[in-house]
């Protein structure tokens, strides 16, 4: 046990000194017991670039046993994973600070999520720590668990996780994710020369959600109803109608289910639980192809709210319409100029407009164009997405011809979209 206790300082102590061009890292103590797990006591984490430092009083952290641990690291490289894990995080403080807000803003990109929840909500709703401190929170208190198996049976690894912010909710998942060790064993082949036959991909073969309101719900109405000007109540009832307004702009109908319960599931303790346990036949790479009725068929996607089952969207649904609710959003927020001449109108059908190249698989089959790393520019229709790459199809004397692109090596991505 000695020499076990002398390694994990040592690795720590080389770590907090690798650490340093980024954040400062100290902490109290740390043991490690004869079953190998590692706990370290009252953390501070100081990262000059946002002016922000995060106390943790406990951290606890486990692959298994001694031996395990102790060939973690070289396992990993081999591809060999634990059988079993846990990262267990207790007493999480993040104060908030002006610079630390500022960060932030920065970083956050408007999505249609945000669009739809913080609609009826002032001048430029978006969720921000700027949006929390209206809210009342100085900062951000939670506990975090986080359990991992591999199940040998099923060749799959299992994740569950529970997270409890203070005041605000807590969130519980379970995601399951089949194919792990036939990947791995594959992986382990190809590192010795062996030719791989059949390239096995891992994907999800469960996925569980569940949110429970904490306090967080009753601050965000309260905020809203202040800068709208009226009451809770009211607020409610306006955040719904414009919610309703979002969707019809961009032909979505909302089910009857939906307008019962989304009103229930945005008000003070409330539980929304989310599944998923897609048929064999389900592509998740390619889920931004399928219906709402495909998700649910074929996806086995279930949304309950407060134990009340909820179908979403009765007609018209598509992850393009969805994304368009973020494109009319971003034109509300241009600054509207007033034109030189009174009697003169300019109406714009479509323009290009700028996203993260990873939202590609939103847009299949409209025209895009993008600046690579290199500096070369390229143009065409957008034909299929995952992960890693995006492909864009062009048209020349030649013929169409198809040209991958990593996700990574993507400067800009602008596509070309109707402008409302």
């Amino acid at each position: 046990m000695l020499l076990a206790q002398w390694r994990l300082d040592t690795e720590l102590e080389s770590f907090t000194k690798r650490a340093e061009p980024f954040a400062d890292i100290k902490y109290e103590s740390a043991q490690i017991t004869y079953t190998g797990e590692i706990t370290l006591n009252s953390l501070e984490i100081y990262v000059a670039a946002a002016d922000m430092t995060l106390e943790i009083g406990k951290i606890r952290f486990s692959v298994g046993n001694l031996y395990d641990l102790a060939m973690f690291n070289r396992n990993l490289r081999n591809n060999i994973i634990p059988d079993k894990g846990y990262l267990v995080v207790k007493d999480l403080l993040l104060p908030f600070n002006t610079k630390l807000v500022k960060s932030f803003e920065k970083m956050n990109q408007l999505s249609p999520q945000q669009v739809i929840s913080w609609s009826y909500c002032g001048k430029t709703p978006r969720f921000s720590i700027g949006a929390l401190e209206g809210m009342g929170y100085d900062y951000i208190a939670a506990d975090s668990d986080i359990y991992f198996m591999l199940d040998k049976y099923s060749g799959s690894a299992v994740i569950n996780s529970k997270m409890a912010i203070e005041d605000a909710f807590q969130l519980e998942f379970q995601v399951n994710i089949g194919g792990v060790i036939a990947w791995l064993e594959s992986q382990q082949k190809r590192a010795v020369g062996e030719a791989i036959t059949d390239e096995i991909t891992p994907d999800i073969a469960l996925l569980e959600i569940r949110t429970i309101d904490k306090g967080y719900n009753n601050k965000k109405a309260q905020m809203c109803a202040i800068k709208q000007g009226v009451s809770v109540e009211e607020y409610y009832n306006g955040h719904i109608e414009a919610v309703t307004k979002i969707f019809e702009e961009v032909g979505i109908k909302p089910s009857e289910s939906f307008t019962v319960l989304y009103p229930e599931s945005i008000k003070p303790e409330s539980e929304v639980y989310w599944f998923m346990q897609p048929k064999a036949n389900f592509d998740f790479a390619g889920l931004t192809y399928y219906s709402y009725e495909e998700l649910v068929k074929l996806g086995g996607l279930k949304i309950l709210v407060n134990k009340q089952p909820l179908d979403l969207f009765s007609e018209g649904w598509s992850f393009q319409r969805f994304q368009q609710i973020l494109v009319n959003a971003q034109e509300r927020e241009k600054p509207k100029k007033r034109s030189v001449d009174l009697y003169e109108t300019v109406s714009i059908k479509k323009d290009f407009r700028p996203f993260a190249s990873t939202q590609a698989s939103q847009f299949i089959g409209l025209k895009a164009r993008l600046k690579r790393n290199d500096g070369q520019l390229f143009e065409g229709k957008i034909t299929k997405s995952n992960d890693q790459k995006l492909w864009l199809t062009s048209r020349s004397v030649k013929g169409e011809l198809e040209l991958p692109f990593l996700h990574k090596e993507i400067e800009t991505f602008e596509v070309l979209v109707q402008i409302n």
